[in-house]
Formats: structure tokens, C-alpha cells, sequence
């Protein structure tokens, strides 16, 4: 088992802390294989886009086992068949139960974060919730991603932001590192910083070398966004910034935001930032055969 004695102690206590039942951790199941950079995007997102960003050119890109296609409980009629893999989000441990019951779901993405959606116990202690989660996760047969949000930084730092230090305080936290004994992948939410590749290569190395000494075989990945918080970014800024951290990544996220519950501030979608981006990457992220691991 892997890191197993630090799952199942973490595990037991999640059952204390959060009011639900412990369970015995298990192995997680193998992730897919694929070459080529991992991708995280969300359908949703991605058919909001289908007036700027053709759904074949989406296929190019994404259909193929490389990507985490974040679907929810109902996938729009496109991408109901991509050989993608099915991922369900959840901000809360109290949304598991009902994703992991899911047959067609392989993978889930657990994102604990300073708003109302996750609970004060979450965020207060979010290493234990995310090994509680993927003691969950695991013990039916999915994977876990964990993406904990830099916000959660206002328990323990509070002061952080205000003095421009919230990257490096997150980083010593070690909270990366602590998650990824648990779970099979990590996504560092660095899109705030891509206007500033060095910041956001900086930030991305440093946890991206802390989840791999405490587990080797951790997906890492990077959050970028065409307007994280409602700041527009230009292609430019955004390719910039991955080719300055996709040397030490396996993939990112890529956010298409727009304003709602879960990001009040980010207005109007900018779907054209995200096109131009991956027309630049090219024919090497797309399509991606299951032929093994881009590291």
C-alpha cells in the first residue's frame, strides 16, 4: 500500500474531524496511461466555448486519455463519448458519497477553498480532509486529485496577501507535500501568478519538488486561467507561462471561468484566450496516445 500507514492514520482521524465514518484505506486504482501533457478541463466550460472553439477542434486537444474531462452529473451531449477520463468535482467531503457511487466516474477532484462551499473544518485542517477524501476515493475504486486553493492560506497567514508573500507562505505550509502521500495527483492553483512566468515557475517548482519527495509517482499539475478573478490575461501571457512550468509538470488545468457561484468576480468567459493558447501548443497535446507518462 502505498504511504499506507500515513493514509489510514489520516483517514481515521478525517472520520473524527468531520462527523463521517471511517473507513479502511485502500490501494487507488492505476491512472490512465497516456503521452503527451495532461489536461484538466471542464465540459461545461468547454461548451460554453463551442462559438469560438469548434467542438472537433476541442477534440483534437482533449479527446484522449491524457485529459481529466470534469463533467458533473450531466455531460453535454458532445462529450459523453471522448476517451477521456470521467471526473466529478466536489468542494466538500459531504459531495463524495454521492460521486464515488457512480460507476461511469474514474477520477475525482477534491477542492477544498476559502469560500462558503467548503466547510470551516475543511479549510482549517485541509491536509486531513484531503486524505479523508482519498481514503474515500480509493476505498471505491477512483482516483483522487486534490487542487487546495492558496486562500485557504487566511487561517494560517493571514497577513500573507496583504504583504505580497502569499505564494511563499502556501509553500511553507508543506501542505503539498502532505497531500501528496495520499492522493494520486496534485494541482497547484498558480493562475494568479501567470502574468508573471517567473513567479509562476518559481511557485510551480517549489511544490511540484515537494509533492514528488513525499511521492514519487504523484501527478502534479498547474492551474492556468484566460481570466483568473476576473483579470484578463492576454494568449501571450498565458503560453508564456506554460512553457515556463511545463518542464516540471505533467499537464495543467485549464480554466475557462465565468461569473457565477464559484468565481463572483470573473465576469464574461474569454474562451479565445484559451483557442489561441493551445493553437500555439500545437498537434503534441492533442490526441495523446496510451503509450505512458509524459514526466
Amino acid at each position: 500500500m502505498r504511504n499506507g500507514s500515513v493514509t489510514l492514520f489520516l483517514a481515521l482521524l478525517g472520520g473524527l474531524l468531520f462527523g463521517v465514518p471511517a473507513i479502511r484505506a485502500q490501494d487507488a486504482p492505476p491512472i490512465p496511461a497516456c503521452t503527451g501533457l495532461r489536461w484538466i478541463v471542464n465540459a461545461g466550460s468547454l461548451h460554453r466555448s463551442l462559438h469560438v472553439f469548434p467542438l472537433a477542434q476541442q477534440q483534437q486537444f482533449f479527446d484522449s486519455p491524457c485529459t481529466f474531462l470534469v463533467t458533473g452529473r450531466n455531460a453535454p451531449a458532445g462529450y459523453r463519448d471522448w476517451n477521456a477520463v470521467t471526473t466529478h468535482s466536489t468542494p466538500a467531503l459531504a459531495g463524495l458519497d454521492r460521486i464515488v457511487r457512480s460507476a461511469n466516474v474514474v477520477a475525482v477532484l477534491y477542492d477544498p477553498e476559502s469560500w462558503p462551499m467548503t466547510p470551516h473544518a475543511e479549510q482549517i485542517d485541509p491536509v486531513a480532509a484531503v486524505c479523508r477524501a482519498a481514503a474515500i476515493a480509493h476505498a471505491h475504486g477512483k482516483l483522487l486529485i486534490a487542487t487546495p486553493a492558496v486562500d485557504l492560506l487566511r487561517h494560517v497567514a493571514p497577513d500573507a496577501a496583504r504583504h505580497g508573500q502569499r505564494y511563499r507562505a502556501f509553500e511553507q505550509t508543506g501542505w503539498i507535500g502532505a497531500m501528496a502521500k495520499c492522493v494520486d495527483g496534485v494541482e497547484i492553483q498558480a493562475q494568479g501568478a501567470e502574468a508573471n512566468p517567473a513567479l509562476f515557475r518559481q511557485f510551480v517548482d517549489t511544490e511540484a519538488r515537494q509533492a514528488r519527495a513525499a511521492n514519487p509517482d504523484v501527478l502534479v499539475l498547474a492551474g492556468i486561467s484566460t481570466n483568473p478573478d476576473g483579470r484578463r490575461v492576454s494568449a501571450q501571457q498565458l503560453f508564456n507561462a506554460v512553457q515556463a512550468a511545463r518542464p516540471v509538470v505533467d499537464g495543467f488545468w485549464l480554466n475557462i471561468p465565468a461569473g457565477g457561484k464559484y468565481c463572483p468576480r470573473c465576469g464574461e468567459p474569454q474562451p479565445q484566450v484559451a483557442v489561441q493558447v493551445m493553437q500555439r501548443l500545437g498537434a503534441e497535446t492533442g490526441a495523446a496516445s496510451a503509450n505512458g507518462r509524459h514526466r
